[in-house]
């Protein structure tokens, strides 16, 4: 359709928004500080939106303003050694939110506790270079994220489509994908017990994890119920689909990670961006049903600004099938495991620290003082006060003057609080974690013996069985910690008995009522007990031997290597049994709780790079194609769809010879890539065949345009390659485009001004998908440019106009909304939400301390009710009618 010559000026606002209507408005928020640029997101499930602002805070509204949670950055907020927050990604079901930083972390928060769930490190190098053979690291310069990609993809997409297929549109595939099937749908899932059998996790029998004492630090998870339990207790349905975190950095290189934590590692686009630098990832786009991966990065040049699609195919998904879902999930727990007995660990070092620091001054004290009158120690006075019953003057003193009733109650206190934490810590919280890791190894042990599976994920029986042995020992040492523990708090209650008696009959006359009384009291004291506390655990308890700190200069990691699986299980037996007759001298060398969850660690990481190395070989990487160097990168989005009908609806748009090339392919299921971009110029180009002389006339007209580059992927086995290049330029006439967002039902969304003198914002939405809309369809046409960074112009006949401003045009009713001319209220940019039932649109002013929420589907509403008002009014008039027929009859009517 060519466009109109002459665009007629809009008078005023008003008449705008009345002609091409607007959308509910859902929600305004006002900020107190200015959100940064295109650091806002829209949670996919819930109506919850998450900005930063440019102090680097965090923050979760909902709808109604009300601040979920927020306060995130530390370090000095927006100064030069604070944490600068550069993307924001919201997991797809919505629970989880993550926060890329300047320091190349993702912190992970919880949505329902707003506390940090993990902090990821995404390091880009070393990271493997472009080509299918080649994975030698590549080193270069420091590079920062400046891309979050989230995405889900279902294990077996071929059984997903056909479970979808066989229930005739009663079933999508976002039930497949939530955490919990409705009721109504799970008629139509195929029940299979063997799988259900295969994939019965035991551990969720198991009792639930004690909370531990909150740290205060960024990454304290253990410290709330919630948290623990979204960590180990969720009732999440993962074994067909996998989470996929992607980070891109302005290097040229990709970090992924799956299952929200498990590293896989870095690949690295820099050698296909033929000798530009600067790559910087703009975009990301997945599909559930598609083990493809898709980024938008962008290149920059002294002279030009180029734009680039490229693809990662994960062959780890498409060949471990359900069973990655399995491998992923049971690592992942034992890291979460791993860091909360390193916490345990850490908390029963500080109780231990704390209940000795009372006594221990108390002894220095005694001590020094009995050394310079009486050449002995606190042990050998007690022994003969217990004894003998004579009490030394510097220990009457002692007992009398420095403990006193006040400070035997803050020793007592202090020991006895220290003794039952460290019991609660052991058998509430280390010993059931130990339980679970090995449970869990149990079940990885299970699948490295299978032949066929192991060598796919990257599974060895005898490091898994290093780990198990490792848990075996710290299991020992738990079990040890618990039975001295409880036998020296037992005597450490008879020292304490037998410490006030004597604290209170040194303090008494000899001669009172009140010794006579204590005296009484006497026979009701364990001297055994006390013996054994003051000859033994007093001086240097036995936990000494299990949870000690090393000193500083000491190597933590000589445990870490020495002997494998159940040889080093058998030595710490020995090592066990000897620590129980050694004699009061002998130095026994035994690994303690550190040294033990150090080796544990270092093999479990062991386990993890192992299996990272052979799915992180499993990720073919390739350069799609490369656009027109008129595509803008700052206006461009990025989309992937899943399409099972073939290209021939396409024929009004191909050339014959091209059709005849893809007809091999109708119905066969592929997946499309659609990249958005605004022109750089505003402009297209426009070429015209005279033939009365055989030559090209090339005429500019200063427009905005908009181009959507499709690309057609196939994929065999996980393997994608490209079997066309579709693209389409799509003209408006006037104005400018503000900001592109694609839509998931196969729209897009356009705030275009429309370039009058007092310039008005509207939101432009239309299908791009050309059999979305059997009224409009975008003319696409084969792409001719190849790797071509700048391809010749679209002939004028490809050119799709749309005219916005014709009333009696169906392109009018694109204009979905029109935005109100106030001060500092310009819309800046939009986010869009296209989850089905809730589509809706958040809009970005120009002051960015200002944001409104816009139904989507409030117009469609609209027009469906004066749909049916009109059909309700239609039938009310046919009724009428029918009644003046019978009342007047039939001719009386006609005549009439």
């Amino acid at each position: 359709m060519p466009p109109h010559d002459k665009i007629p000026e809009s008078q005023n606002t008003d008449e705008e928004i009345q002609r091409f209507g607007r959308l509910a408005s859902v929600s305004e928020k006002q900020l107190s500080a200015k959100c940064k640029p295109k650091i806002l997101a829209y949670c996919p499930t819930m109506d919850l939106i998450a900005l930063a602002t440019e102090d680097e805070q965090v923050h979760v509204f909902r709808l109604n303003g009300q601040k979920v949670f927020g306060g995130f950055a530390r370090g000095g907020g927006a100064g030069r050694d604070g944490l600068r927050v550069k993307a924001l990604r919201w997991k797809a079901n919505g629970h989880l939110l993550a926060v890329a930083t300047s320091d190349n972390n993702v912190r992970v928060l919880s949505t329902y506790s707003g506390k940090t769930v993990h902090v990821l490190a995404c390091n880009p190098t070393p990271a493997y270079g472009l080509s299918v053979w080649s994975r030698e690291p590549v080193f270069g310069p420091s590079a920062s994220i400046c891309c979050l990609g989230w995405g889900v993809n279902l294990t077996d997409g071929k059984a997903a489509a056909k479970t979808v297929k066989e229930s005739q549109g009663r079933l999508t595939i976002e039930d497949l994908l939530a955490p919990e099937t409705p009721l109504s749908k799970l008629p139509y899932i195929k029940a299979d017990l063997p799988r259900e059998l295969a994939l019965l996790d035991i551990d969720r029998a198991l009792p639930k994890l004690s909370t531990l004492p909150s740290t205060g630090d960024d990454d304290d998870i253990f410290s709330s119920r919630a948290s623990i339990d979204s960590i180990f207790h969720s009732s999440n349905k993962d074994s067909d689909s996998v989470d996929v975190m992607l980070a891109g950095f302005d290097d040229g290189s990709i970090h992924l990670r799956i299952f929200d934590s498990f590293e896989i590692g870095s690949i690295s686009f820099s050698k296909s961006f033929d000798g530009f630098t600067g790559a910087r990832a703009l975009a990301h786009a997945s599909h559930p049903m598609s083990s493809t991966h898709a980024f938008l990065y962008e290149t920059k040049s002294e002279e030009k600004e180029v734009l680039w699609i490229f693809s990662l195919d994960l062959l780890f998904i498409t060949k471990s099938g359900r069973y990655l879902s399995v491998l992923a999930s049971k690592i992942t727990q034992l890291q979460n495991l791993l860091r909360y007995i390193k916490q345990v660990q850490t908390q029963i070092h500080l109780e231990w620290k704390n209940s000795q620091d009372l006594p221990g001054r108390y002894l220095q004290n005694i001590n020094e003082d009995l050394q310079e009158k009486l050449t002995c120690d606190f042990v050998t006075a007690a022994y003969h006060l217990v004894v003998t019953g004579d009490c030394s003057a510097p220990l009457k003193e002692f007992l009398v003057d420095q403990v006193g009733e006040r400070g035997h109650r803050r020793w007592e206190k202090a020991m006895i609080t220290g003794y039952e934490t460290i019991r609660r810590l052991t058998h509430e919280c280390l010993l059931p974690a130990l339980e679970r890791s090995s449970i869990l190894l149990s079940r990885l042990i299970g699948l490295s013996k299978f032949h066929k599976l192991s060598p796919i994920l990257g599974l060895t029986t005898q490091d898994l069985k290093d780990c198990l042995a490792t848990v075996d020992c710290l299991t020992l040492l738990g079990h040890k910690v618990m039975v001295n523990s409880g036998r020296e708090l037992a005597q450490f209650l008879a020292f304490s008995k037998w410490l006030r008696f004597e604290i209170d009959l040194q303090s008494a006359d000899p001669l009172s009522t009140t010794a006579e009384e204590l005296m009484e009291k006497a026979d009701t004291i364990n001297h055994a007990q006390t013996l054994n506390y003051i000859q033994g655990a007093l001086t240097r308890s036995a936990l000494l031997d299990f949870i000690q700190l090393g000193p500083p200069e000491s190597n933590d990691d000589r445990w870490s290597s020495v002997d494998t699986g159940d040889i080093f299980y058998d030595n710490y037996k020995n090592l066990l049994q000897k620590l129980d007759t050694r004699k009061s001298n002998e130095v026994i060398d035994v690994p303690v709780l550190s040294d033990l969850t150090a080796r544990l660690s270092a093999q479990f990481e062991k386990v993890s790079e192992r299996i990272a190395e052979t799915q992180r070989r499993s990720i073919l990487e390739r350069k799609i194609r490369v656009l027109g160097i008129d595509n803008s990168p700052d206006v461009a989005d990025l989309t992937m769809n899943y399409e099972v009908r073939g290209l021939l609806y396409l024929i009004g748009y191909l050339e014959r010879e091209e059709l005849m090339r893809l007809k091999n392919y109708e119905g066969v299921p592929m997946v499309s890539v659609y990249a958005a971009s605004r022109s750089k110029k505003c402009s297209y180009i426009r070429e015209r065949l005279l033939k009365s002389c055989f030559a090209y006339i090339r005429i500019t007209n200063s427009t905005p345009t908009v181009y959507i580059n499709r690309t057609v992927l196939t994929t065999i086995n996980g393997v994608s390659s490209t079997k066309i290049t579709l693209d389409t330029t799509i003209s408006l006439c006037k104005g400018s485009i503000m900001d592109i967002k694609f839509i998931e039902d196969g729209t897009i969304m356009l705030l275009w001004s429309d370039g009058n003198t007092s310039a008005s914002k509207h939101l432009i939405h239309f299908p791009y998908q050309p059999d979305k809309d059997p009224l409009f369809s975008p003319n696409y046409y084969s792409s001719e440019s190849g790797d071509q960074e700048q391809p010749p112009p679209p002939r004028d006949d490809r050119i799709t106009h749309l005219d916005l401003f014709d009333p009696s045009s169906y392109h009018a009713t694109f204009v979905r909304h029109s935005f109100p001319q106030q001060e500092n209220m310009d819309a800046l940019s939009i986010e869009v939400n296209g989850r089905q039932g809730r589509r809706v649109v958040c809009v970005l002013y120009s002051d960015r301390q200002w944001y409104s929420v816009l139904d989507i589907d409030s117009v469609d509403d609209r027009e469906e009710e004066g749909e049916r008002d009109g059909e309700e009014q239609e039938q009310e008039q046919a009724e009428s009618l029918g009644s003046q027929r019978e009342e007047h009859g039939e001719d009386d009517f006609m005549s009439d």
